[in-house]
């Protein structure tokens, strides 16, 4: 809140007029904090690898394969439970072979 000098009255400033105001007098770095600034950047910058098209082609491919192995190993399974239930021919839902 601020006042008019001379007058008796208060205004209330806005949420950006407040940070504005805040910004405007936050203190400024030294040229020596700006330099070790600018060269901290620099390191990460430089000590940061870059992803290439290849390795994210070789993740999605080890994803694909991951996926069509279990996708074959549920295949099995069910091949191996249907195969089993085929030759059990006390298995619910079977029709006797009956003749008079």
């Amino acid at each position: 809140m601020t006042t008019v000098p001379g007058h008796n009255i208060v205004l209330q400033q806005s949420g950006a007029a407040q940070e504005l105001a805040q910004q405007a007098h936050s203190p400024k770095p030294t040229p020596e904090q700006a330099v070790a600034q600018q060269e901290a950047g620099q390191v990460v910058k430089n000590s940061t690898v870059q992803e290439f098209d290849e390795s994210e082609r070789l993740k999605t491919k080890k994803e694909k394969d991951a996926l069509r192995r279990k996708q074959l190993l549920e295949k099995a399974k069910k091949n191996k439970e249907k195969e089993e239930k085929d030759q059990d021919p006390d298995a619910t839902g079977r029709l006797l072979d009956t003749t008079v």
